[in-house]
């Protein structure tokens, strides 16, 4: 079962971060997720509003059978 989680917006200042990929893939439990979440972490950069990011578990539409059960949505919290 796939839960929320926040990760700081210091924590994102680089998105590059090894670190912070095997993070986000242990909550993920998928690189192709994973790699998604710090695209979307990318085109927030370092607004100095946000204090930090919540990434969501949602349904996924699944089109093929392959597909990942779960898609996550990241929302800037400021």
């Amino acid at each position: 079962m796939s839960y929320s989680f926040t990760i700081a917006r210091s924590r994102c200042s680089v998105v590059s971060d090894p670190a912070l990929l095997e993070e986000i893939r242990g909550h993920t439990e998928s690189d192709e997720e994973a790699s998604s979440i710090l695209r979307s972490l990318e085109r927030f950069g370092g607004d100095p509003s946000i204090r930090h990011f919540e990434m969501t578990p949602k349904p996924s539409r699944r089109t093929y059978r392959d597909a990942s059960a779960v898609t996550w949505s990241v929302t800037a919290m400021r």
